[in-house]
């Protein structure tokens, strides 16, 4: 069986560390970008099963309009929201309309993390 793909878009590489040390302890392969535009790359060119993705990178919304480039053009890979502002995000975004599965307050709980991109890389 191939193992799951995630691929993690954080600007900020201790965190990209972080969660592809635990991803790969649990046989999930995980491949990086530090923002958007090479991640959304990343994402059509090596269709993983699920996104890691960061909400304040080279802007505050960066992870939204990630999400929104996402719906625009039709992809439906699963989404997995990390940002230290999550809490308050989730006040201000619907979260079901810009697509994201889950928000995750930073710092990420990491078995969390692990219990998450199993569940939604399907």
């Amino acid at each position: 069986m191939e193992k799951k793909k995630a691929l993690v878009i954080d600007d900020g590489i201790d965190f990209i560390a972080a969660y592809k040390a635990v991803l790969e302890a649990s046989d999930i392969a995980v491949i990086s970008a530090t923002d958007g535009k090479k991640g959304f790359e990343m994402l059509k060119n090596e269709k993983p099963d699920v996104v890691v993705l960061d909400v304040m990178m080279e802007t505050p919304d960066s992870g939204f309009e990630f999400l929104q480039q996402m719906k625009e053009e039709g992809l439906d890979t699963p989404v997995i929201l990390c940002s230290s502002i999550a809490k308050a995000s989730q006040a201000n975004f619907d979260l079901n309309d810009l697509g994201a599965r889950v928000v995750m307050q930073k710092p990420v709980d990491l078995d969390k993390l692990v219990e998450n991109v199993k569940k939604y890389a399907n």
